[in-house]
């Protein structure tokens, strides 16, 4: 293909047929469409099984002045959108069923200060209005969702049992998250051992 055709091509695509919001600026908006598409359709079509798996990652891109741009660390490719999403965690099925874009600072708000797509758990704090939102599809189901220590908020996983979803975390001593009545020292010593 010739490059001129490509970038006629290029040009034409559009991954919303919506126009953009006059009242506020959405940096979001030509994906926001794709992204409600997918979660719409896995919801519609797609039953996971008992066991599910709530997680991050990064979409690399090296343009700073990308909307949501951010730099993870910890993460193999650090620069890029990050991305939550869900995943079917039995029998071997790798599909990916509800995915989010972590917006940060340019999460869109209204004239008002209001945010222009709130969210129906926005009383909750970030990490359990994003459990919340992420699990959606499965409340009421009894259906189980394993996380990484990130998620490990016990507010959270409560929110979850109360929406009949049932959450397990991995759990890491650390800072003040860690329970005050919990004997941090000694669950370090006994951790490796074996029971007999």
């Amino acid at each position: 293909m010739a490059r001129s055709r490509f970038r006629v091509i290029d040009a034409a695509i559009r991954y919303t047929g919506k126009p953009p919001p006059s009242d506020f600026e959405d940096k979001f908006h030509h994906m926001r469409e794709l992204q409600d598409a997918f979660n719409a359709h896995y919801a519609e079509n797609y039953t996971p099984s008992w066991l599910s798996c709530l997680d991050e990652s990064m979409n690399t891109w090296l343009n700073k002045n990308c909307p949501g741009f951010m730099i993870v660390e910890r993460k193999p490719h650090p620069a890029g959108n990050e991305y939550h999403s869900i995943a079917d965690g039995d029998d071997g099925k790798p599909i990916m069923w509800r995915i989010k874009i972590q917006e940060g600072k340019d999460r869109p708000k209204k004239a008002d200060g209001t945010w222009a797509f709130p969210s129906q758990f926005e009383n909750e704090s970030k990490t359990v209005k994003l459990m919340l939102e992420m699990t959606e599809p499965i409340h009421g189901t009894g259906k189980i969702v394993t996380m990484d220590s990130g998620f490990c908020v016990s507010a959270g996983i409560l929110a979850l049992h109360d929406k009949g979803v049932y959450g397990q975390a991995l759990i890491k001593k650390r800072g003040r998250y860690w329970p005050r009545v919990v004997p941090g020292d000694e669950i370090k010593f006994f951790a490796g051992r074996k029971s007999t």
